[in-house]
């Protein structure tokens, strides 16, 4: 039986081959609109140019989710197919990936589709993948089933980070209340937020300083019972920052193992530059 593990461009993996036999991994990307123009979040896109459009577009900018024909496709990939999209709160990703499923199944009731709500964006999407595909390479015999309770109870114990130097997408969007919003921006601060259990942002604070900021996310960390394993780094243009937390957190956690990805479109839409979006689980 073939297996296909499925996510949205939220998800900053990019070129990823899973380790387990018969496994394929692929992305339906979201779309960002600005001035009029469809930017596709996929491989091909030009992050730093959408950046430049988005800073010097005077009128509205959005995003759109995957189309449901673009799930569909990507649903008829194998026999057995798990998803995970961005947070239903934030996106009708996870609706139109709902329809798509409805329809593939149609066309073929022995197909097994299962679609994960991250409740989150980003690093949290890379870890549960990658703990779909180290699962999968262990115990190649597991029933689908069992591979859905193993994939929910990750994502129950498992969640994402945001550090993040401007707001005004995010702002703009509805997905942070709008006067933390201008009011970081107009005191250039990092904020710091997190995904609330219903899958929207929640501000848990500001940091003037890097050093203050790294020093919350490993208070988070910790309260979390974060104790080492797999942690996802992603930024928009900040390799640096990124690779030093990685550092501070091998520093606190030796076991820990921090991966640093650039972000994609739609990460990068809403992090903006220098952001960064940390997921771990525990």
């Amino acid at each position: 039986m073939s297996w296909a593990l499925i996510a949205d461009s939220s998800c900053n993996l990019r070129g990823y081959m899973p380790s387990a036999p018969d496994t394929i991994y692929r992305f339906a990307p979201l779309k960002v609109n600005v001035g009029g123009q469809e930017y596709v979040d996929d491989e091909a896109l030009d992050v730093a140019e959408l950046n430049r459009r988005v800073a010097a577009e005077e009128s509205a900018t959005s995003s759109a989710c995957p189309s449901v024909g673009e799930w569909a496709d990507r649903f008829r990939s194998a026999d057995n197919v798990i998803a995970i999209t961005i947070s239903a709160n934030l996106s009708g990703s996870y609706e139109a990936a709902i329809m798509a499923r409805d329809i593939v199944l149609e066309e073929n009731a022995s197909r097994n589709i299962f679609i994960v709500n991250s409740r989150a964006a980003g690093g949290k999407l890379e870890l549960l993948i990658v703990a779909l595909d180290r699962y999968l390479t262990e115990h190649p015999d597991a029933t689908f089933n069992e591979v859905t309770a193993y994939i929910c109870n990750v994502e129950q114990s498992s969640t994402v980070l945001f550090l993040l130097s401007s707001y005004e997408n995010l702002a703009k969007a509805g997905r942070m209340p709008k006067v933390a919003g201008m009011l970081a921006n107009k005191l250039n601060i990092r904020m710091l937020g997190t995904a609330s259990s219903e899958g929207t942002i929640k501000v848990l604070g500001p940091a003037r300083s890097q050093k203050k900021a790294f020093e919350k996310i490993i208070g988070s960390m910790r309260e979390d019972g974060f104790q080492g394993g797999d942690v996802f780094i992603d930024h928009v243009f900040n390799e640096k920052a990124a690779e030093d937390l990685a550092a501070r957190i091998a520093a606190e956690w030796p076991t820990a193992k921090a991966t640093i990805l650039p972000c994609g479109g739609l990460c990068s839409y809403y992090a903006e530059t220098d952001g960064l979006i940390i997921g771990y689980g525990w």
